[in-house]
């Protein structure tokens, strides 16, 4: 059925497969490359792996050493990213491969998985190295191991002995898994979680053996505890990124699916909390389906069933049609992408009948108050405003300083954006840059940090902003949002509240930003706008910037005439993955305390009126104060 209902995902699909075979990777923003391990030899037409190698610095992690006596930062080369070897070690090729042989019924592609399975072992014994040093790693790669094995277990060439020995190593991933939680931190998140799931799968596997219900009673009791303590009651992943909720999404999602696989559905109250989280999944999509690159994005998945090593991460539309099957939500059809038939074909239903489509996403509008996200969506015009508490009960591991930051886009064209973030460990400099203030949609000041950021703990922000919601509106004329933070009462010469009030006037197409500010003692004051990649921008006058798309020019005005800087800068729509784009600043040096008020209006050329966006702007300011 699929080879002949979805040729065009076989032909990608098999393509991928081709690729594995030869053993050619693109990883998180690695590039194609070839890893070829320099310390074993082939053998009999195979060419071992180097599963150590950070191709992107062309550097190896030291190889032997105990998970337990691993130090990332004093044992790894230079600054070497332990991510890209993790990365390939959790073996989301191998459902690949599982796909190839039930396509084709080519041998070569299940017998490839065990091979590797075997090179894996050899290089990498339980608990010896740097792929045992992430349990996250380890429970996902053992998870996309039982996936593959069960794929290609009735293939003739692969002889019962393989078998027992890849069923062997995989019961040895699971005792790891059991032995070593991620629960031991202040907090629990999609570490933790992933643990669970992946145990929960080779409870599966090994269903009939008895250390096997161990895992399955601990795993079902702790995804019904976690999905309550990780997903606010707005359906949001606490960690304050919209990227990991997708990857927390697909965990809790996977665990469902596999639960009525096994016909022991989880709680009602689990199906619940699941449903939100894709609604919120759906509310904040840009009209292009893509995410916004809200908190962290490290590209981490379940497994991955189409478009291997060509996805595009910042799509998550690959969820919308297994969650509209698995919860029976008909409605997500409707805009689960090109590949949602096939998702839901290999995540094992039957898809006869089902009609999916790659619709419009629908007009949305709404404010998330636990997550800090207010959003509209509405006739090609999006506009997401964050300002939320430091995510994880406090800890910050994935938050960034975005307080009342926003991205927008009129005319379906992406003009302010979030940065996204990059990397972690292996550019601390850089990691900080795109997580701190001075790089998002806001007003920074004094060059200060509005939750503290301390360089060195590179996952920990320190709560001092306490963002509040004061108003949130929308119809079918203007949406409207009003908040505060108090992240800047800290500054040693003198305190300072900021408060942001936003109007996105729909016939217009134009949006008005109000910041007041009540501060003491002199500030210097610097309004952000992030551009988009791929826009051309100038100066006409004081004040003014023209902006121009392929298809459309805009006018970004200061209400204030305030003074106009260019710089170049990056936006990173990837995990390891940056593109040059230019920002915008506006700037002030406040020599008075007190109250102040200053204004910003955007909007396509041909609508913009000064007049008119001053006018909205002192509207704006006198505005009233409640949640709608």
């Amino acid at each position: 059925m699929l080879r002949t209902h979805m040729p065009q995902a076989v032909v990608a699909t098999l393509a991928a497969a081709t690729e594995i075979l030869h053993h050619r990777f693109n990883l998180l923003g690695s590039g194609p490359y070839v890893p070829i391990d320099p310390d074993r030899p082939g053998h009999k037409g195979y060419t071992p792996i180097d599963w150590y190698q950070d191709p992107v610095s062309g550097l190896r992690f030291p190889r032997g050493i105990p998970h337990t006596e691993w130090d990332l930062l004093k044992m790894r080369p230079g600054n070497a990213d332990v991510k890209l070897p993790w990365e390939l070690a959790r073996c989301q090729h191998w459902p690949v491969l599982g796909q190839a042989w039930r396509i084709t019924n080519d041998s070569r592609h299940a017998l490839e998985m065990l091979r590797q399975l075997e090179d894996f072992m050899e290089a990498n014994p339980v608990g010896i190295g740097i792929n045992w040093t992430c349990t996250m790693d380890v429970a996902l790669r053992a998870l996309n191991w039982a996936l593959g094995l069960a794929l290609i277990r009735k293939c003739p060439d692969v002889d019962n002995s393989a078998l027992t020995a890849a069923y062997s190593h995989l019961f040895d991933h699971g005792t790891f898994i059991y032995d070593n939680l991620e629960n031991k931190y202040e907090v629990t998140s999609n570490h933790f979680l992933s643990n669970v799931v992946g145990l929960y799968y080779l409870s599966g596997v090994f269903h009939d053996l008895p250390e096997a219900a161990v895992w399955n009673t601990f795993c079902r009791d702790a995804l019904e505890h976690e999905i309550q303590v990780q997903v606010l009651s707005d359906g949001a992943d606490y960690e304050s990124s919209i990227p990991y909720h997708r990857l927390v999404t697909e965990l809790f999602l996977g665990a469902a699916r596999l639960a009525d696989f096994r016909q022991q559905p989880l709680s009602d109250d689990y199906r619940q909390r699941l449903k939100t989280m894709v609604s919120y999944m759906a509310a904040v999509l840009r009209p292009d389906g893509l995410m916004p690159q809200v908190g962290d994005a490290d590209d981490g998945r379940l497994h991955i069933f189409s478009r291997y090593g060509t996805w595009i991460p910042q799509d998550p539309r690959h969820l919308f049609g297994p969650a509209a099957l698995t919860l029976g939500e008909p409605a997500w059809l409707k805009h689960a992408g090109p590949d949602g038939a096939w998702e839901s074909a290999w995540w094992g239903f039957d898809i006869t009948g089902v009609s999916f489509a790659d619709n419009e996403l629908p007009d949305h509008a709404g404010l998330f108050p636990e997550a800090g996200i207010a959003v509209s969506r509405h006739n090609g015009e999006y506009l997401l405003i964050s300002n939320g508490m430091v995510g994880t009960k406090g800890f910050g591991n994935h938050k960034h300083n975005d307080q009342l930051g926003f991205e927008l886009h009129l005319d379906g064209n992406p003009l302010i954006v979030d940065p996204g973030s990059y990397v972690y460990t292996s550019d601390p400099e850089a990691r900080n840059l795109f997580r701190g203030t001075r790089y998002h949609n806001t007003l920074s000041i004094d060059g200060e940090e509005q939750n503290e950021l301390r360089p060195d703990w590179l996952f920990r922000l320190f709560e001092t902003a306490h963002a509040e919601h004061r108003h949130f509106h929308a119809d079918e004329t203007a949406v409207d949002y009003h908040g505060r933070h108090i992240g800047y009462e800290r500054l040693p010469n003198g305190k300072v509240a900021h408060e942001r009030r936003f109007r996105l006037l729909h016939g217009l197409r134009m949006l008005i930003i109000s910041d007041l500010i009540d501060a003491s003692g002199t500030h210097d004051l610097c309004w952000h706008f992030h551009l988009a990649p791929g826009i051309t921008a100038g100066i006409p006058q004081a004040g003014f910037c023209q902006i121009e798309t392929m298809a459309q020019r805009y006018i970004l005005a200061s209400l204030d005439g305030l003074e106009t800087q260019f710089s170049e800068a990056w936006y990173s729509p990837a995990y390891g993955v940056r593109m040059p784009c230019r920002a915008l600043d506006f700037r002030h040096r406040n020599p008075d305390a007190g109250r102040s008020q200053w204004g910003f209006a955007i909007a396509p050329e041909a609508n913009f009126e000064l007049r008119a966006a001053k006018a909205a702007h002192a509207e704006l300011v006198t505005g009233a104060s409640t949640i709608h």
